[in-house]
């Protein structure tokens, strides 16, 4: 023991907090390996640290972290009244992620913030060159095509990523911090990463993009009439020099039209119209499980429970896809698994979140725009259900919540 006690004092937490961090933020697009690896990590090397006592006092202060709490209890709770205990657990392995939240919040100084954020930037430039790559048939690089290039996660989810990676450079380009020089390599690489999201077959980073432009320029400008053509002028040139560039955006724009007129004719065989039987599902599972929901691991059987005692307006082999997937909206999944209590402790911490104060501006509105993206996104996937998005939350929510932190960093 005063072995160990001995090695904990030649440590330099706050070093190896930032380190450690500026790797997982550079490794999070690019490997599922050093996501397990920092996830792990970083909240046992905060656990071996110790100072419980003031840590529990500085959590137990925080709003965010407050709800946080409340809302990863009760998912747990939820084990109580959920039958399907092997997919519970393994939620709830998912949700320990959240554990680097706490990890980040407390241990990673203000300053060191933006350095964090370009360097999670840097490793989604190498993310991009490897898709570029791929597109232009310069190499091949494992499940990557042309028509979907995307080299380490599942299309959607890289929308995701690609989608706040835009709305994060387009808010570096309305910073002061930059200079002309700098801004020219930001508006590059802008370019590149809004190509590289139509590029790809992932249509939720897409729409989340579109919100979000809405929410910086109003972030930014306020409502006026300005403020409006330049909305205007961002969205239809970006939009429509994809639409224009890229077969692969023409085409899913074609089909999401197509999907929307069949659905207005009650046909759901599509990828929309399955979100929208979804929606029904969910409703009629809230009527019977209204407040606590069926548990944390009960989703994927209840689902096929009701597909079998209700007709739904859907063919067979649209049955058998819904029966063995989740509910594609993390809402929803939240509502059917822990019921309204439980959707009502997700929209809390949503609320303090967005509420939480943070001294400097840029960062706030970072944190608005991140916010944007990733529920406007989780709307179409339940994001806290895969690894990369859920990596990509607890990074930034952490980073969020530390500039949230007093200014007076406690003695460790």
């Amino acid at each position: 023991m005063n072995h160990f006690m001995r090695i904990k004092d030649k440590i330099n937490f706050d070093t190896f907090y930032l380190y450690a961090t500026l790797f997982f933020a550079f490794t999070l697009p690019l490997s599922r390996t050093a996501i397990s690896f920092f996830i792990l990590l970083l909240p046992i090397v905060f656990v071996l640290e110790g100072n419980f006592k003031n840590k529990v006092k500085r959590i137990w202060s925080n709003k965010v972290l407050q709800a946080t709490i409340v809302f990863l209890g009760f998912n747990v709770l939820s084990l109580l009244w959920s039958e399907n205990y092997s997919e519970a657990q393994n939620v709830v392995r998912l949700y320990g992620y959240w554990l680097v939240i706490f990890t980040l919040a407390l241990s990673i100084h203000k300053n060191d913030i933006q350095r964090i954020i370009t360097f999670f930037l840097y490793g989604m430039l190498l993310s991009e060159l490897i898709a570029y790559g791929v597109f232009f048939e310069l190499w091949s690089f494992k499940h990557a095509t042309i028509n979907n290039p995307s080299p380490f996660m599942f299309w959607i989810d890289y929308s995701v990523f690609t989608a706040f990676t835009s709305i994060l450079l387009l808010s570096r380009l309305f910073s002061e911090r930059y200079d002309k020089k700098e801004k020219i390599l930001l508006f590059l690489f802008f370019l590149s990463t809004t190509g590289n999201l139509f590029l790809g077959l992932g249509r939720t980073g897409q729409v989340a993009l579109i919100v979000a432009i809405v929410v910086m320029i109003i972030l930014y400008l306020k409502i006026n009439f300005r403020s409006i053509i330049i909305t205007l002028a961002l969205i239809l040139s970006i939009y429509g020099a994809g639409y224009i560039a890229s077969d692969t955006f023409k085409t899913r724009v074609q089909s999401a039209l197509s999907d929307i007129e069949n659905i207005k004719n009650s046909n759901y065989d599509s990828s929309w119209g399955i979100r929208v039987v979804y929606w029904m599902i969910s409703y009629d599972i809230l009527k019977e499980n209204p407040l606590l929901g069926v548990g944390i691991g009960d989703y994927e059987q209840t689902i096929k429970v009701f597909l079998e005692k209700k007709s739904y307006p859907i063919s067979e082999a649209t049955q058998n896809f819904i029966s063995k997937s989740h509910a594609h909206n993390q809402f929803l999944m939240v509502t059917i698994q822990i019921g309204l209590i439980g959707l009502l402790l997700m929209l809390n911490l949503l609320y303090q979140l967005s509420a939480m104060k943070i001294e400097d501006g840029e960062l706030k509105k970072l944190s608005l725009l991140f916010l944007t993206i990733y529920f406007v996104s989780s709307m179409a996937e339940p994001l806290w259900l895969k690894q990369f998005p859920l990596a990509l939350f607890v990074l930034f929510i952490g980073l969020f919540v530390a500039a949230n932190q007093p200014k007076i960093y406690p003695a460790r």
